[in-house]
């Protein structure tokens, strides 16, 4: 890995959970941000500066969890619901149509179990299906036998617990090219089967410059947490630890981006370079507050709403 300023810098030990973006991500983005002037000073070393993108990284990563409402990662939550009610649909009378359970947070991955009671009545019912809203969807089909008007409105609580998010985690280890396993910070949701198609494992980028590549995954040593992902054939490149491999939308990691570009541009003018082209409109360069109105306006469509 290289600094804003091209000297060669060993990776920073890997953040759990990892950022959204690393500094190599960062540095290399056409931001028109002199990457090499933060932190100020004649006298930072290159070990410095790489520190300081990292914890800009993670600072905007934290920016984009903020205006989305949400992680966008991928977790493991449980929530309960009070229904029939807001989020708890249930057909009238004796239907064969199902309920359906609006949860907090999307896009729904699996169901892991839902446990309906009424009042102190023990579980009677439970699942491992996820939704079959693939394209991102956060409502869940249940038997309306289990949940009903028997009981008039909030008659059942509903314990839900499922993954969500898109599966996000960082190397903990270097890996040679050809290997068929790698070690992550964070196995969340790489290794669910689509009750749609039966194929199990998420296909993800390793996001690692010139050696960039598509991985699929086939099994995880855990549900979450640190573990060993086996790929479905060998990497084609070596990545070193602290290397980002990702599911998510390209759009979040360039509102990300435009994050730190605000938190660069937060310490002064001269930490941008800004090209003025002859005969242009010129005007003054986007602001701070520019940048983070349009990393937010990017991030709209994945905000958590209800």
């Amino acid at each position: 890995m290289t600094t804003g300023g091209g000297l060669p810098v060993s990776t920073p030990l890997p953040v759990t959970p990892s950022p959204y973006i690393t500094p190599e991500l960062l540095t290399q983005a056409p931001t028109g941000i002199s990457w090499a002037s933060i932190p100020a000073g004649k006298d930072v070393t290159p070990a410095q500066r790489i520190a300081e993108q990292a914890n800009i990284c993670a600072r905007a990563t934290g920016m984009v969890d903020d205006a989305a409402h949400q992680p966008l990662r991928a977790t493991t939550d449980s929530v309960v619901l009070y229904g029939p009610g807001v989020r708890v649909w249930a057909p009238q009378g004796c239907s064969t149509q199902p309920a359906i359970l609006i949860l907090k947070r999307w896009p729904v991955l699996q169901v892991n179990s839902i446990q309906v009671a009424q009042n102190t009545f023990p579980v009677v019912y439970g699942s491992i299906a996820p939704t079959a809203a693939a394209e991102g969807g956060q409502g869940v089909l249940v038997n309306s036998q289990y949940v009903n008007w028997a009981y008039g409105r909030n008659g059942y609580a509903i314990e839900v617990q499922y993954l969500n998010g898109w599966p996000h985690c960082g190397l903990t280890a270097n890996v040679a090219s050809g290997a068929s396993t790698i070690t992550v910070d964070d196995c969340t949701g790489w290794a669910i089967t689509s009750p749609l198609t039966g194929y199990t494992g998420a296909t993800g980028t390793v996001y690692d410059a010139g050696s960039q590549e598509v991985i699929q995954v086939t099994a995880a040593s855990a549900a979450s947490g640190p573990g060993t992902l086996t790929l479905a054939a060998p990497l084609q490149s070596a990545h070193s630890a602290g290397t980002i491999v990702s599911t998510l939308p390209a759009n979040v990691g360039w509102a990300a981006i435009m994050f730190a570009v605000a938190q660069a541009l937060t310490r002064g003018a001269t930490s941008t370079t800004v090209h003025q082209i002859p005969g242009g409109p010129g005007g003054p360069a986007p602001s701070p507050d520019d940048w983070m109105k349009c990393a937010k306006a990017m991030l709209s469509d994945y905000a958590r709403i209800i």
